[in-house]
């Protein structure tokens, strides 16, 4: 005689979709706060919230029905095109303004200690001073790999620049070399 286990299914069938939706569950669908109040004026019902502390306004309910015409509706995707530019926007500028704070601290953090007395300094020793923002532009160069091409040879330019200032101040009577340094390899 075989015996056969029989296992029954018991997975949650999926929940069919409300009536409403709330502002949470719009911005979860890639709306913004703007297109809600643009294309979405008004509410269709409100329900208080779940969790009630003072101050908590009603929760804002849109019907599902309406709020899927408007996401076929040009506007719509005008507003979503022009709010996926803006995010793109403030991402860019993030990094550039991270990008930014790197530079600086490196730039800030680099002091070159010319090790030559001024008696004998020549312009030979302008190379070695290169030779140095090299090697303090490789130890920084792990924090740099998220960036541009351009935005590394910035450092690199801003880290020349400022060794020049340095080596001329130091240095008054010697004059410094080729004041663009020579180009990162890609």
């Amino acid at each position: 005689m075989q015996r056969f286990l029989m296992v029954v299914d018991q997975t949650p069938a999926a929940a069919a979709p409300t009536k409403y939706l709330t502002t949470h569950d719009l911005k979860e669908r890639g709306w913004t706060a703007t297109m809600i109040a643009a294309l979405l004026p008004a509410p269709d019902a409100s329900r208080t919230a779940y969790i009630r502390l003072p101050g908590n306004a009603p929760v804002k309910l849109y019907l599902r029905a309406r709020v899927e015409e408007v996401e076929q509706s040009d506007d719509f995707l005008i507003a979503q095109h022009k709010a996926t530019k803006a995010k793109a926007r403030r991402g860019s500028a993030a990094r550039t303004a991270q990008h930014q704070a790197l530079l600086k601290r490196c730039v800030l953090r680099f002091r070159p200690t010319y090790r030559w007395s001024e008696r004998w300094c020549q312009r030979s020793d302008w190379q070695l001073s290169l030779v140095d923002v090299r090697a303090f532009y490789d130890r920084w160069e792990p924090q740099f790999a998220d960036m541009s091409h351009a935005a590394r040879q910035r450092v690199l330019e801003a880290l020349h620049e400022k060794n020049r200032r340095l080596f001329s101040k130091r240095f008054p009577g010697v004059e410094p070399g080729p004041q663009r340094p020579p180009k990162l390899g890609k």
